[in-house]
């Protein structure tokens, strides 16, 4: 189901749509919100799962209506808040009049990346893939995955390897593995992993696409490297001497990419 919430609703409050004003992890939240410039899963004190974006980062609802058809087959339950101006029962009514067909849009990334350990690598190279936090448990792997409960996330998303842009935060993830915590200082002092380049019209040709309304691309349980895989670089590809720090690797590897790999 989805419910529009009024202008004085917050994920830190009760629910307004159940009688003892509780939320389970049968609810979710799509916040529209003018204070920010993009968008973010943050939200302190948070009572269920939400996903806030600018109004100007999804002026045609995309990414809500990625979320809204994500969260719905797994028959979870969205409370949408609107900016003033905006009309949540039009919005709702084109949702229901849109295709939701994955394929691959205009406006989607060329390639996206998915960092890791290093020792994770060397199992990713023996199973000829990448393989789900869930499925890797299934295969009696150890599996430390950080970030999921602070932030209300569905464990759903246990079932899917997720992409990000290159100029993304997946060194962020690799560190805070690293520590064992959520951290996210991009200038902090940083061992770096490996990061795997995808090109992303293969994935989608191959078609193993998830949306999910926050993350861009995602693949259920196994995403294979032949034919997807463009590139791999870790630290070895650079000078020994370099400090590295989760922005700089970030920034040091989408250089060697574009140059050699791509030219």
């Amino acid at each position: 189901m989805i419910y529009i919430a009024n202008s004085d609703w917050s994920p830190t409050k009760r629910n307004p749509f159940t009688t003892d004003g509780t939320y389970d992890e049968n609810w979710s939240s799509f916040i529209y919100d003018p204070s920010i410039t993009y968008f973010t899963n943050v939200y302190p004190e948070s009572k269920l799962h939400v996903i806030r974006f600018s109004p100007d980062a999804d002026k045609n609802y995309i990414r809500l209506f990625d979320f809204l058809n994500y969260e719905t087959s797994y028959q979870r339950n969205v409370i949408i808040k609107v900016c003033l101006g905006m009309n949540a029962e039009d919005i709702i009514e084109l949702f229901h009049k849109t295709s939701h067909r994955i394929e691959y849009r205009s406006t989607d990334e060329k390639y996206m990346v998915h960092s890791t350990t290093l020792s994770a690598w060397e199992s990713i190279k023996q199973d000829g893939g990448l393989l789900s936090p869930n499925l890797l448990k299934k295969n009696n792997r150890a599996v430390n995955e950080i970030g999921l409960k602070p932030l209300n996330e569905p464990k759903d998303y246990s079932d899917y390897i997720m992409l990000d842009v290159l100029d993304g935060c997946g060194e962020l993830v690799v560190n805070s593995h690293n520590l064992g915590y959520v951290c996210i200082d991009p200038d902090i002092n940083y061992i770096p992993g490996v990061r795997l380049y995808f090109d992303v019209k293969k994935i989608f040709a191959a078609g193993l696409v998830t949306r999910d309304g926050l993350h861009l691309v995602k693949v259920k349980d196994r995403l294979p490297l032949q034919d997807c895989l463009l590139a791999t670089i870790t630290a070895n590809d650079f000078e020994s001497s370099i400090q590295w720090t989760p922005s700089l690797f970030t920034q040091k590897a989408n250089e060697l990419f574009y140059s050699k790999f791509i030219g």
